[in-house]
């Protein structure tokens, strides 16, 4: 199908009517094209300063949002201070000439329904933000003065390099950032691609200053330097009308000072024909093996419209019958496979990357696995591997899902649009954004193909068998590592061999929808139309998204399914071989907008279908199909076997804030099993023990089906009876005993009586600890709920400024209203490389009273804007029909069924007092007497250092209990606080008769061994229904 646009010329400041599939608006002769069901109004404006607008009124946005795309990134950074593009970044955060309060912006963001963020790319740094619709004007004054005069202070300078370190020190452990380094580490080294770009204490604070360099007034210069109107690129998306917009940026933004600059151009020599042909060895973090290629080719940006890289990752990265993946994967050595421009690539030359993830098997034959994927490129080197008839196919699916696509949220879609603009003509921003090829070139297509040689690859080989290999230590991760020639008899194999019969080009797509109709009417909640005892369905006709699309909620709730560890994880074995046997099958559909996911809950299984609703059901039925006939093949249960040994495995290298997460979790639900249960009992488990299982599992089956969107009553009803015969006819299934139906129950902490788990970090190379507290609420009410979300939103900026910024105890800083199933919490999560668990939660408890002296003296007109701030908030409507039919899902799935939650909820929050709301506060977080207290410390695995003079240093968590202890840890992290403050930024510690209180409790300690005796002795909440 090829691209429809109505080209009609017109005056440049023409607004364009929404139903428009082109933009006028823009400068003479350019027309924006735009999605045939995008219903927003475009314009284009230049400042006199040079700087270049995209201006987007969407009148259903409840949220207004602003990005600025710099042209500098960190291939600007000068070779004395490594990092100092993402530095300045970060530094710009802090105030302005006319805003010199410390973290003003992003506290207004916060307080009025909005977030903040920023990257630094290659050659980009994006700067974005959303607020409450109404609230733009201020946000924007504020966001302008980044670049305007921006107060780029000594202090905080030193203070926000100890935030890059942390961020820095959080990504050391990634095995994805130890790759990128790797790459980096290989290339040209005259190149500035070859750079380390993060940044660190060390290369932006320390080395400069031994070098007599000043790093403030390098950050001030950097700013000067590189900050320039002409190359910035601003989109903003707002209800507001084309005509406020304009009058808004022109107002805010003229006085951005323009250098004159022209954009940072970079030669494509970042890897060079002598560094062709290298083989990296690499022992990674995590268990498991790839093996990845790199070719320096075509620069796709300069070539978009053609998008030549773009051809070949759609049949190289195919997954269907044919592909190379496919045989890989039959030949029992491959996970994954992954090809397509890598992120590595910049405006002056393309990285193309094929990635295989290979088993223990396909280890053992890496080299001939790479041949596999070499055997397909010489396919495609052949008379008709290009064609026309390829690329028709592949620009069809791309203009399909960039004119039926879901809205974005006004804060990615001005980021998105942001960058678009400094890349694509002032026409194509849209088309490129959605990287919809538009000119079939062959040649260039061909050219791609003729640089994917071996000769030409940089190989990164990764696994811990290779470690013997591995002599050197890249410098700033510590990643072992070696680098050589590619082995002459690998480079033979790869440059020829017989055609592999298996391979060929993919057949035509039979996913591809060809009704687009839209229904007419909309549901006001979902509703019951369909009841046995075996299926409930749930229906919402819901086309007011515009797209004609449709989702399908398929909960079969299994009572076999989670009896014990060895249940779970023969039902996780289910799963995985089910979605192994479907991923040829279902790729195309994935190609055509159709996309599933099938996984295991407490309670069974979940089924979910997007997608067109023209084709949703073919896609549904092919589910179902290998989910009911099911057969367990030995060869692939062995492959499916390995990995889920390495995931379990895996989970150990997860953030430390993360693993502490997952045991609160585990903790506070009633029934849950651990991934140390899974890791005993895998290991025993063989496909004859699946085999048995499987008719166990469909024996007892009751069915919470939710269809909605562009799918009519009689269609999902017809979908619940097949599918109620299908699992009566096809697996025996009945309906579960009333005693078997799933409890999904949480543990109620009991008021005064404060718990500790403490563990040492699964990962012994992880120098960072995390202290997640949670004070718990109650299961759901109304009341309550708005309560605890209410303290957050008026606290977490201020944790987050407190903790982060002027304490400056990691980059990982969090406050915010947590949900374990039907149970309601306020959680504060903090992680760090520079200090103990214990003593994170000895900051965050000195914290406590500064928040409660906030909202026990806020005036009440403040109060009153926090209040409706968070009204606004919750009334935000979905953008995509996926986040509704979520929404209401997340009512159906539990039993809540408070459809009108939002409005309901609302409603409540006016109601409240801030006296209300501070006595809540006070209750159920500051007051150790009543609060709920849970707290789950990970210790990292570093030397402690011996406290300076007149400091001293939190108490392990595993030492002492009771008052004695807490005593302790409270006058250590009272002295450590001291130092950690800022210049004029005293962080008090908590008053003294709270403190005495708070001391005076004992803390029960739980070791991880007795996580189930501890919750064996616990009441529980009732279940929802």
């Amino acid at each position: 199908m090829p691209l429809s646009a109505q080209h009609c010329r017109s005056a440049a400041m023409e607004d364009v009517g929404a139903g428009s599939h082109s933009a006028p608006g823009l400068s003479e002769g350019q027309e924006l094209v735009v999605p045939r069901t995008d219903d927003c109004h475009y314009r284009r404006i230049v400042l006199s300063n040079g700087l270049i607008a995209l201006l987007v009124h969407d009148a259903s946005a409840d949220k207004a949002a602003a990005a600025c795309d710099v042209r500098v990134g960190s291939l600007s950074d000068p070779d004395d201070v490594p990092g100092l593009a993402h530095f300045t970044e970060h530094m710009l955060f802090y105030s302005s000439e006319k805003y010199p309060e410390e973290g003003e912006y992003s506290k207004f963001v916060s307080e009025h329904g909005g977030h903040t963020n920023a990257y630094t790319s290659n050659e980009s740094t994006n700067y974005h933000f959303d607020v409450n619709w109404d609230a733009l004007e201020p946000a924007l004054d504020r966001f302008a003065q980044f670049f305007i005069c921006p107060l780029i202070s000594p202090d905080g300078v030193d203070r926000e390099a100890k935030a890059v370190d942390s961020e820095h020190g959080k990504n050391l452990n990634s095995d994805p950032w130890r790759k990128l380094q790797l790459w980096k580490h290989t290339a040209n080294p005259g190149h500035p691609f070859a750079r380390f770009s993060t940044g660190s204490f060390d290369t932006l604070i320390t080395q400069p200053k031994q070098a007599g360099i000043d790093p403030h007034e390098r950050v001030k210069g950097f700013h000067r330097q590189f900050y320039s109107a002409g190359v910035m690129r601003l989109a903003v998306v707002s209800r507001h009308s084309l005509d406020e917009l304009e009058e808004l940026v022109r107002d805010k933004f003229s006085a951005v000072p323009d250098a004159g600059i022209a954009p940072p151009r970079f030669a494509g020599d970042a890897v060079t024909p002598a560094q062709g042909g290298t083989l990296i060895r690499m022992v990674p973090q995590r268990d498991g093996h790839s093996i990845e290629l790199q070719w320096p080719t075509v620069p796709e940006q300069q070539h978009y419209r053609q998008a030549p890289s773009h051809y070949v990752s759609h049949l190289l990265g195919h997954e269907g019958e044919g592909s190379a993946f496919a045989l890989l994967k039959a030949r029992g050595w491959a996970a994954g496979l992954v090809a397509g421009e890598a992120g590595t690539s910049y405006s002056g030359r393309s990285f193309f990357m094929c990635r295989i993830d290979l088993t223990d098997e396909g280890h053992a034959h890496a080299k001939e696995a790479v041949a596999v994927v070499f055997r397909y490129l010489d396919l495609l080197r052949q008379p008709g591997g290009v064609n026309k008839q390829v690329w028709d196919e592949m620009r069809q699916l791309a203009d399909m899902r960039f004119h039926y696509r879901d809205k974005q949220a006004p804060y990615s879609y001005a980021s998105s649009l942001a960058q678009a603009m400094q890349v694509y003509s002032e026409g194509d921003i849209l088309l490129g954004a959605y990287s919809v090829p538009l000119e079939y070139d062959a040649n260039l297509i061909q050219q791609v193909i003729a640089d994917l040689t071996p000769e030409n690859a940089r190989v990164l080989w990764s696994s811990k068998t290779l470690e013997p290999e591995c002599t050197e230590g890249e410098r700033w991760y510590g990643t072992k590592f070696s680098a050589g020639p590619l082995p002459d008899d690998w480079l033979e194999e790869w440059r020829a061999g017989p055609p592999l019969p298996e391979l060929h080009l993919p057949h035509k797509n039979p996913f591809i929808p060809s009704d687009f109709q839209l229904l007419e009417g909309r549901g006001p909640q979902p509703e019951v139309i369909h009841e046995t005892a075996t299926v409930r369905l749930w229906h919402r006709l819901d086309p007011s998204f515009r797209v004609p699309k449709a989702v399908l909620y398929v909960h079969m709730q299994l009572a076999e399914c989670y009896t014990s560890p060895e249940a779970a994880v023969l039902a996780q074995l289910y799963v995985a071989l089910l979605n192994d046997y479907l991923s040829e099958l279902t790729y195309p559909a994935e190609l055509a907008g159709l996309h599933y996911g099938v996984r295991t809950t407490v309670a069974g299984l979940l089924i979910s279908v997007y997608g067109y609703s023209d084709t949703l059901a073919t896609l549904a039925q092919t589910v179902l199909d290998k989910a009911l006939d099911f057969r367990v093949l030995s060869d692939r249960f062995d492959v499916i076997k390995e990995k889920k040994l390495k995931d379990f495995a895996n989970m150990k290298y997860d953030q430390p804030y993360q693993v502490a997460l997952y045991n609160l979790g585990v903790l506070c639900e009633a029934k849950r099993w651990h991934v140390a249960d899974y890791e005993a009992v895998l290991p025993g488990i063989t496909a004859a023990h699946l085999e048995a299982f499987y008719p166990r599992l469909f024996s007892r089956c009751q069915v919470e089906l939710f269809a909605a969107g562009n799918l009519t009553a009689a269609a999902a009803t017809d979908f619940a009876r097949s599918l109620e015969a299908q699992l009566r006819e096809r697996v025996g299934a009945r309906p579960p005993m009333p005693s078997q139906l799933n409890e999904q129950r949480v543990v109620a902490l009991a008021p005064g009586r404060p718990t500790l788990l403490s563990m040492p970090g699964p990962n012994p190379t992880n120098d960072n600890s995390a202290a997640v507290v949670v004070f718990q609420v109650g299961p759901d009410d109304l009341r309550m709920n708005a309560l605890a979300e209410l303290v957050t939103q008026i606290g977490k900026r201020d944790a987050f400024h407190q903790l982060r910024t002027v304490e400056q105890l990691g980059y990982l800083v969090f406050c915010t209203a947590y949900w374990t199933l039907t149970a309601r919490s306020i959680v504060f999560i903090v992680q760090s490389t520079a200090h103990s668990a214990a003593h994170l939660e000895s900051r965050i408890e000195a914290f406590l009273p500064m928040l409660a002296k906030r909202l026990e003296e806020m005036p009440e007109a403040e109060f009153r804007s926090q209040v409706e701030e968070l009204a606004k908030a919750k009334l935000e409507r979905p953008k995509r029909l996926r986040e509704a039919a979520g929404r209401d899902w997340g009512e159906i799935e539990p039993g809540l069924l408070r459809f009108d939650r939002q409005e309901a909820e609302v409603a409540v929050l006016r109601t409240l007092s801030a006296a209300e709301v501070a006595a809540f506060y006070r209750e159920h977080v500051l007051e150790p007497a009543t609060r709920r207290q849970l707290s789950v410390h990970v210790e990292g695995h570093r030397t402690a250092s011996p406290p300076a003079a007149g400091a001293g240093v939190a108490a392990p968590a595993a030492e002492g209990t009771g008052s004695v202890a807490a005593a302790r840890a409270a006058g250590e992290a009272a002295a450590e606080s001291t130092a950690a403050a800022g210049p004029g930024e005293a962080a008090a510690p908590a008053p003294a008769g709270v403190q005495a209180e708070r001391i005076a409790l004992e803390v029960e300690r739980i070791a991880p061994e007795g996580m189930w005796a501890w919750k064996r002795r616990q009441a529980l909440y009732g279940a929802a229904r």
